[in-house]
């Protein structure tokens, strides 16, 4: 390790051995506290995401049971008109037929 950001009379007074210890333990723990804030970050992130997910679930649900009754609704009206339909067909050929 290189002692360059320390000062020369730093330097002088803790000795070059304790120089390179100090800047070693500066580096370690600031390597730990960059790796704690990035876990940190990291599980707010996926916790945040799965709460977003979570809630497009939720709609995309609503979304799909919305257009399931809206579908089957237009279906029904569909059915019944087909039904007049054909009995008024058929009543109109009984009646030409007699």
């Amino acid at each position: 390790m290189q002692a360059n950001g320390v000062s020369e009379a730093l330097r002088d007074r803790l000795g070059g051995e304790a120089t390179l210890r100090l800047l070693e333990l500066i580096e370690t723990r600031q390597q730990t506290w960059s790796d704690r804030v990035l876990t940190i970050a990291v599980e707010r992130f996926e916790r945040r995401l799965s709460e977003d997910i979570g809630r497009f679930r939720v709609e995309v649900v609503r979304e799909i049971h919305d257009i399931r009754w809206n579908v089957l609704s237009w279906m029904f009206v569909f059915w019944v008109g087909q039904f007049f339909a054909v009995g008024g067909l058929l009543a109109y050929l009984l009646r030409v037929s007699r």
